[in-house]
């Protein structure tokens, strides 16, 4: 047989069944005797080495935790990850990432297919909890039959929705908690810094129009200039995505459409780099000719000429919230601290 025996390999090779083979794994002092030296002979004789999942399916619990992401190389989700993990580890869990690499996919259908079946499959293999990061939860408009499947998951098993305060559609759930990031306040703490500059000519860029967090960020960056007298037309604001490449094209269209503008309000340090980029290849513009912040620091930005002022959402107390929500809820205790302080900071860059 080969090394990849499984669980029921073993039921069939003892001539019992798959949960007399999780209770014997897991000690259950019900099995007999008898049944327990049949059993343990072979899973020595094969090497067996029981899964987390195998060892679940007696005890209920397999200290395994679903992470859902919609694209790993977005810095945020990255270090929120990395910084989680570390925390589950250590406290005796293990983390499983399931990436739906769905941040750059406009076909809908298949945004819906992807992100349901890796519900689903979180729920076919006992995971203990989910905590979800992205994805269509990130939407204005998220489909109904992903809410519905959403539904399954929170009713099964404890949930950590990161990033938003609700949703509505939801209804609500022991099971069900959300971690807000809040996108009001670090897109406020931006503007008004570069209004206080004298910059009176602003220019939003970046963000997909679907996402939520697009709409905080556009909106309050409206509000605070017509609260400060400040106008600002639709034609100086350009969404498209949360990449590089968005804000190298939104530089491109900056140039063909001949805006005026000294102040550029990007939605990601990325996007603000890659506008830098587009300017410095498509112009003779000095980048000291305009101001230049964003609503969202990434530690690449230290690295970025010039550096570029931006708004610290403190990921790291973001994610390890989540871990003592997530690891209270599960060992069934109260909060022995209070969560730390996610409160954003600007940061000055050279960029104005």
């Amino acid at each position: 047989m080969n090394k990849n025996i499984t669980i029921k390999d073993i039921a069939k090779l003892a001539s019992v069944s798959v949960s007399t083979v999780s209770r014997v794994i897991n000690h259950d002092p019900s099995v007999a005797d008898a049944t327990q030296k049949k059993v343990s002979k072979v899973i020595n004789e094969y090497h067996y080495q029981p899964s987390m999942i195998a060892r679940g399916m007696v005890s209920k619990k397999t200290n395994m935790i679903a992470v859902i992401v919609s694209d790993i190389t977005n810095p945020y989700f990255n270090q929120f990850v990395a910084i989680l993990e570390k925390r589950l580890l250590l406290a005796g869990y293990t983390l499983s990432l399931f990436d739906s690499q769905t941040a750059l996919t406009t076909d809908k259908d298949s945004v819906l297919a992807i992100e349901t079946k890796i519900v689903n499959q979180i729920r076919e293999n006992h995971f203990d909890a989910t905590i979800i990061l992205g994805g269509l939860i990130d939407r204005l408009n998220i489909p109904q039959d992903y809410l519905k499947t959403l539904e399954n998951l929170i009713s099964e098993m404890p949930t950590i929705i990161v990033g938003r305060a609700n949703i509505t559609e939801l209804p609500n759930s022991e099971n069900l908690t959300y971690l807000n990031r809040d996108q009001i306040i670090p897109t406020k703490l931006l503007v008004n810094y570069m209004l206080k500059q004298k910059h009176h000519q602003f220019i939003f860029i970046g963000g997909n129009a679907s996402a939520w967090i697009t709409n905080d960020r556009t909106n309050t960056f409206k509000e605070v200039l017509l609260e400060n007298n400040v106008p600002i037309s639709d034609d100086y604001i350009f969404n498209n995505n949360f990449y590089f490449q968005d804000g190298y094209n939104a530089a491109k269209h900056v140039i063909q459409s001949q805006l005026s503008f000294d102040a550029v309000v990007a939605i990601n340090d990325r996007v603000a780099m890659g506008f830098l980029r587009g300017i410095k290849d498509l112009t003779n513009l000095d980048f000291s000719e305009f101001a230049l912040g964003s609503c969202e620091f990434f530690e690449e930005n230290a690295f970025s000429i010039p550096r570029i002022t931006s708004v610290d959402h403190n990921i790291e107390a973001l994610s390890n919230s989540a871990a003592q929500l997530l690891i209270a809820t599960l060992e069934k205790q109260s909060l022995q601290t209070s969560l730390p302080d996610i409160t954003p900071k600007l940061i000055l860059g050279e960029s104005c």
